[in-house]
């Protein structure tokens, strides 16, 4: 059996890939990721605007303790194993990339517990730094060029000695860093360029340039990017 991780980009249905389609029609059953119970799935309403076919809905938690989150997922694994035990593949469709700080990576290995032999796929999305780059007009690297890819979820100093070696950067998840990201941004300054791209590629999408791209937010779909040269 074989468990395919499938990017569908960060929003943007235009943006998905053939093979990303192929995947997701042939596969012998689809999960669908869900934040929370009762909420919409962003990969769900991509993958719906393209494939009309039956998902499971699969709830991952948005915890930062890895044995919590195993424990939580390894209950919805049980419940819904009526659903897709006996498949002849499995999909996760993801927005962003499927190797990018994908949730592929944790069901995968759960899965393994159940499936020893199951083999990995990733199928390739365009990550939503790239997406934001593109919405704000922006090259992120040219030439000799730096450009760190960081977690705002990392501790404040981390992030800063990231950004502080870097010529360009791109920061998921910056609301996890709160009243700090100003400051982290500051202190490893100056930046030319700094802009702030909220649920890139989606109807309600929203770009900040400069001071403002530093307010804290609380938008989970969110990436900062910093330019030094430009």
């Amino acid at each position: 059996m074989k468990f395919w991780g499938v990017g569908l980009g960060p929003g943007d249905p235009e943006l998905v890939t053939l093979k990303a389609l192929r995947i997701l029609r042939e596969a012998g059953a689809v999960f669908v990721p869900l934040s929370g119970k009762g909420r919409e799935s962003v990969a769900g309403a991509i993958l719906g605007a393209h494939l009309g076919r039956e998902t499971i809905p699969l709830h991952f938690p948005m915890v930062r303790d890895d044995a919590r989150r195993d424990a939580l997922l390894r209950e919805e694994l049980r419940r819904t194993r009526p659903l897709w035990e006996g498949a002849a593949s499995l999909a996760l469709p993801v927005i962003g990339d499927s190797a990018l700080y994908a949730t592929v990576a944790y069901l995968y290995d759960l899965l393994k517990e159940e499936i020893p032999e199951l083999a990995l796929g990733l199928v390739p999305g365009i990550s939503a730094h790239s997406l934001a780059s593109s919405r704000a007009g922006r090259f992120l690297a040219l030439g000799d060029e730096s450009l760190s890819v960081i977690p705002g979820t990392a501790p404040a100093e981390r992030v800063r000695a990231m950004l502080a070696a870097s010529d360009g950067a791109a920061i998921y998840k910056p609301s996890a860093l709160g009243g700090e990201l100003r400051s982290v941004v500051e202190s490893t300054g100056p930046w030319k360029t700094i802009l702030r791209v909220d649920r890139a590629g989606m109807e309600d999408e929203r770009i900040f340039e400069g001071d403002p791209a530093l307010d804290p937010s609380g938008e989970y779909l969110s990436v900062v990017e910093l330019l030094r040269r430009r």
